[in-house]
């Protein structure tokens, strides 16, 4: 079989070979592969596919190998959406994302199973269904994992006393050990020889804390979650010939607090007969609704010969035992299967993959392999009894542990959860509930637990949720709650839910300043995005309520109520408008991306005026129409939105090379046309995509409105706002931050002036849309005219006029004034003048001695 290299680079030379040829024969040529193998070829130096031409060859092998099983893959991925028009969107879904995350492509074939034994397990540069239908298959590599039998372990005799080590992972965003975690892992060492590593970097003598109780501990920032602590540990720190010493290998990790001693897990486990155990499993079919219909627990014994199945479409229907606390005897941690996975634990994206490959991925290869599991808990209660308000029930059956997420996410809506330290004292009295309050005060953000403990329970025993703050006392709440000035608030772009323009610049200028509390507002779109000391939250929740209210400065694009729909008084808050610097207000048309009508009223223009304190302008002329600023409220500085534009790519942020990245993918060298209309009519979409039919070799022609507007966008026109497209295509789960398309631009069309201006700093064509009023250079009078206009552009012509108009507009716009803004915004805050007074005097003496 192909070493991984030369497989590759035979793919590379095939996937150059399909995409030249003619469609007509691209069909026989997949059944070719498939029944020949690859050839031994080369691609031809520099050959770079895009995202969706790889996508697009890698499904026509596996359709030739008839190895996708369509229908099934849509039933059993209820959590995708599907438009079920007809084409093959389940494939296309499959090789763009679905083997990355162990999505099935039939229950015959075990992606993971595949992957770590024929494969690297490290890499995710193979599709292993590709690789079967072309290498695989044909050198006899089964599909599914092996169904092995054992003989039943040894029973451990009334003296059992094993030497144990523990591998313990933990992670803390400031560096710190709890007194939780001192607490969990002194009681460990009871029983066990511990090693702890910490997947951060810890602050200075936190390590220390730990000593009398570890054999070992370290801060490691490895970014591979437990499992990558296990691993390095194991196969680093620790090592496979020291582990051999040992009877029990454990793995244990700070997600949860230990509410009563290990005494009773320990003496109840070394009494019973198994290869391995852990405090509770878990089953995903097994919720509610089948508990109840049962009336009691599931037993292991009844879902044991389900899980000896080695078919499966999802990992997730696996039996699931917890990874935060478990134990291997002997035969399970010399077995060279289970060394070689912990081995090659990786980095994943997404934590759910994490769970698939690791946690559950575990589970099934001991199970298949024959290999006696047991669990402290008796049996398995309704899917997943650790995060819901049977955990508190197990605790009076001496279940040591209460998991942390429960309390700062509440992810199966516990009611009266605000209980929870009465709840862990009646189970286990001599419980420090004070220093896990402390814990979760350090560390869970103070809206996730306002959420997590506002469901209460009604007298007549129904569930309500936690609630906003009413209009009618939103006024009160503001006047008591106190305001902090370094918390800044970043809303997203009202009318197409991205954080983007110049909010953006000005957020990623002090990303990893921790002296800025900095809060995201989302709007429907869930949005990722790093930084030290950030919280990200939904705007119209009572976590957007509870952080907005707290707020000193908000930042806004479009307006105060129109950016943060919560009604916030200006004597708490100072409102910085940032987003018409050159006096030409931004086109608004609709919010959130909803069409021409929003889900609310617009607010009123001259009200939201009112209420800015603080206008930031790029040109010393700038019409600053706001009645009320307050003193020295005008901040000549520049725009930050241009800074998205001039930066330097290897000082933006990951997620904005990540955007660049996509659309170059896209591009594939090839100009870039952007429409941006700003009503939704005013372009005629479809003579654009008959002339980008014309031009589809070396013109890519998009369409990206920034003013909430959705016209129907017709092929070959490429839409930069549907999700589902992005995702599959691009592997975008949102709409990229606009000013990262406009760095790629070659031509804009647009009917904004705002952006028209804004654009002009790149020094590259733009052409406004007809009918475009209020700028000094010409417009066309019509579609043919446009079209004209943009083939002269595309030939080189810049409109001197517009160039001229644009960059008088952002005469003070360097690429620096979101660092200016940041400055300025401190001093309304910080004792600055005192501190250059300081540093004055300071330099003064130290010269004159």
């Amino acid at each position: 079989m192909l070493e991984l290299d030369d497989y590759r680079t035979r793919w590379l030379a095939f996937t150059e070979r399909y995409l030249a040829a003619p469609s007509g024969d691209r069909r026989a040529l997949a059944a070719e592969v498939v029944a020949e193998g690859l050839p031994a070829d080369e691609p031809s130096s520099g050959f770079d596919p895009s995202a969706t031409e790889r996508c697009s060859v890698e499904g026509a092998v596996i359709l030739a190998a008839g190895l996708f099983d369509s229908f099934g893959y849509q039933q059993h991925n209820p959590d995708l959406f599907w438009d079920l028009d007809g084409r093959l969107e389940e494939l296309e879904h499959f090789v763009a994302k679905g083997w990355k995350e162990l999505r099935h492509p039939s229950p015959d074939f075990d992606m993971w199973n595949y992957w770590c034994e024929h494969l690297d397990a490290t890499r995710e540069d193979i599709n292993p269904v590709v690789h079967y239908a072309v290498e695989g298959r044909r050198a006899g590599l089964p599909t599914l994992p092996a169904l092995e039998t054992m003989p039943p372990p040894e029973p451990p005799g009334p003296d059992y006393t094993p030497r144990r080590v523990v591998m313990f992972a933990a992670y803390d965003g400031d560096g710190v050990v709890d007194d939780t975690v001192v607490t969990y892992v002194a009681d460990l060492s009871r029983f066990a020889d511990v090693y702890y590593l910490a997947d951060c970097e810890m602050a200075p003598g936190e390590l220390d804390k730990l000593a009398p109780y570890t054999k070992g501990a370290w801060g490691i920032r490895h970014g591979r979650y437990d499992f990558g602590s296990y691993s390095m540990l194991a196969r680093d720190l620790v090592g496979w010939d020291v582990i051999d010493g040992y009877d029990e290998l454990m793995f244990a990790n700070d997600s949860c607090f230990m509410v009563q001693p290990l005494d009773q897990v320990f003496a109840k486990m070394d009494a019973t007969t198994c290869d391995w155990w852990g405090l509770q499993a878990t089953y995903d079919d097994f919720d509610d609704r089948a508990f109840d219909r049962l009336g009691r627990r599931l037993g292991l014994d009844e879902v044991g010969e389900e899980m000896r199945e080695p078919a499966l479409w999802r990992y997730s229907d696996f039996i699931h035992v917890g990874s935060y606390f478990l134990c291997y005897r002997r035969r399970v941690h010399t077995d060279p299967r289970f060394r070689k996975r912990l081995d090659e634990v990786a980095s994943q994206s997404e934590k759910v993959t994490i769970i698939l490959k690791y946690e559950i991925g575990f589970s099934r290869l001991l199970i298949l392999a024959g290999f006696t599991m047991a669990t402290f808990v008796d049996g398995i209660l309704a899917y997943h009894p650790v995060y819901r308000a049977s955990a508190f029930d197990l605790m009076h059956e001496g279940f040591p542990l209460l998991k942390r997420q429960l309390l700062t996410e509440n992810p199966f809506e516990t009611p009266d959860l605000n209980r929870w330290k009465e709840r862990v004292l009646e189970a286990a009295p001599d419980a420090d509930v004070a220093a896990m309050e402390r814990a979760l005060s350090r560390t869970a953000p103070p809206w996730s637990l306002v959420r997590s403990f506002g469901f209460r329970t009604r007298r007549d025993g129904t569930v309500q949720p936690p609630g906003h703050v009413g209009p009618h006392e939103f006024a009160d709440e503001d006047r008591w709650v106190p305001t902090h000035p370094h918390w800044w608030v970043f809303p997203v772009d009202p009318r197409t839910g991205v954080l983007s323009g110049a909010v953006r610049a000005v957020f990623d200028e002090l990303r990893d300043d921790p002296s800025v509390k900095k809060i995201v507002l989302l709007g429907s779109r869930g949005l990722k995005i790093g930084g030290d000391n950030v919280a990200l939250v939904a705007s119209e929740s009572a976590a957007g309520q509870m952080y907005g209210l707290r707020a000193g400065t908000i930042l806004t694009t479009i307006g105060s109520r129109s950016d943060v729909n919560h009604p916030l008084a200006r004597r708490y808050h100072r409102f910085l408008d940032v987003g018409r610097p050159t006096g030409i207000a931004p086109a608004f048309v609709a919010f959130g991306g909803q069409g021409l009508h929003g889900e609310r009223p617009l607010p009123d223009v001259d009200y939201e005026k009112r209420l800015t304190t603080a206008v930031v302008t790029s040109h010393a002329g700038a019409d600053v129409s706001f009645p009320d600023l307050e003193a020295d409220g005008t901040w000549a500085i520049g725009s930050p939105r241009v800074d998205l534009l001039l930066r330097d790519e290897a000082l933006l942020s990951p997620e904005l090379r990540g955007d660049l990245g996509a659309v170059r993918t896209l591009l594939a060298g090839r100009r870039l046309v952007l429409l941006s209309p700003s009503r939704g009519g005013e372009l005629d979409l479809a003579a654009f995509a008959e002339w980008a039919a014309s031009r589809s070799s070396d013109v890519v022609v998009a369409v990206l409105p920034l003013s909430g507007a959705q016209p129907r966008v017709p092929a070959p026109l490429v839409d930069l706002l549907d999700p589902r497209w992005l995702e599959v295509t691009l592997g975008l789960r949102v709409p990229p931050v606009p000013e990262m398309v406009w760095r790629l631009t070659d031509v804009l069309v647009s009917g904004t002036p705002a952006d028209l201006a804004d654009f002009a700093p790149l020094g590259r064509a733009a052409v406004a849309a007809p009918g475009t009023s209020g700028v000094p250079f010409a417009v066309p009078s019509d579609t043919a005219a446009l079209l004209a206009g943009v083939e002269a552009a595309l030939g080189g012509a810049v409109d001197a006029d517009y160039t001229a108009w644009g960059r008088g507009l952002h005469e003070l716009s360097d690429g620096h004034s979101a660092a200016r803004l940041v400055r300025r915004l401190k001093q309304t805050y910080l004792p600055w003048e005192d501190w250059l007074a300081a540093e004055s005097t300071s330099s003064e003496t130290v010269s004159g001695a």
